[in-house]
């Protein structure tokens, strides 16, 4: 799968416009950061001039922008069984890996590789315990548990900073964040929907802290976002945990300066435990997912 190039003819109305201006208007969803990646990359003017931010187009000219290169998975990947039922397998999604299909890193994700659909999503850089469905039936109805919250989830995750107490609740309101340029960022905010995250101190390690969080809810980035927001961001979240312009280098394939041990993008969180009825039988099933290995000294 790949995605063609794209051009735009600079009409009447954009005349004199800064040529990084005018990729902002034909492609709002992108960032300043990656059109000016893309300018210095993978753009074209029909003038044959040098593309510059600064450059201005005339009209009539033509501007093309190439497709982003598509990025191969390195080597096989092993995603082991943690437990299957019939029309379910629970999985141990390694970190670095998407759970659904994504046109940045097609082909490179659990649905596409076990040819399984999620029954839910874990974030690229969150491990742990992923719910497959094999059939449309057993998809329905794991659908519909999660909707009424019957399905448990627990995660463990490291955090920067100590905790006041040994437990506590975070009750706050999720909703886009209004001020990013990262689409789909989330953020606490007053019109936001409700969510719940209950919190426990697992073990204290000097400037960090393992917690294990419990969602009453499932918002997008959920645990990311609560725990950024008292003040103790998981470690390696480069998009909640201080400045998301780190998170958007990474996108781009650019360095970004990350904790010793972990790799570009993986934060310190992991779907540890999940529990859920069967619906075939209606038995209770429990699935521990292992501890990570890049968890390292907080085991």
């Amino acid at each position: 799968m790949s995605v063609s190039a794209q051009s735009f003819v600079v009409t009447a109305f954009y005349r004199g416009m800064r040529l990084d201006r005018f990729l902002q208007h034909m492609l709002p969803r992108m960032s300043r950061a990656s059109i000016q990646d893309a300018i210095d990359h993978r753009v074209t003017l029909s003038s044959g001039s040098e593309p510059k931010a600064s450059r201005r187009p005339a009209c009539g000219e033509v501007v093309t922008i190439e497709a982003r290169p598509v990025r191969a998975p390195v080597g096989p990947l092993a995603i082991p069984v943690l437990r299957a039922g019939p029309g379910w397998t629970v999985v141990d999604k390694p970190a670095g890996i998407a759970s659904t299909p994504g046109s940045r890193r097609p082909g490179a994700d659990v649905a596409t590789l076990l040819g399984l659909p999620p029954a839910h999503r874990l974030d690229r850089g969150t491990s742990g315990c992923l719910l497959l469905t094999h059939d449309a039936a057993t998809a329905r109805a794991f659908d519909l548990a999660f909707r009424e919250h019957r399905i448990g989830k627990g995660y463990v995750a490291v955090v920067t900073g100590a905790p006041a107490h040994e437990s506590f609740t975070i009750d706050a309101p999720l909703g886009p964040d209004p001020t990013s340029r990262v689409p789909n960022k989330a953020a606490v905010t007053n019109s936001g929907a409700p969510a719940i995250t209950d919190c426990e101190v697992l073990r204290r390690l000097g400037a960090r802290t393992v917690l294990r969080a419990r969602p009453r809810t499932g918002r997008r980035h959920q645990i990311r976002v609560h725990l950024a927001h008292v003040g103790l961001p998981i470690v390696g979240d480069l998009l909640y945990g201080g400045d998301e312009r780190q998170f958007i280098r990474l996108q781009m394939g650019q360095p970004v300066a990350i904790p010793a041990g972990l790799q570009p993008g993986r934060h310190l969180l992991h779907a540890q435990e999940l529990a859920f009825s069967d619906p075939a039988s209606g038995e209770r099933i429990e699935v521990h997912a292992p501890w990570p290995a890049d968890f390292g000294a907080s085991a």
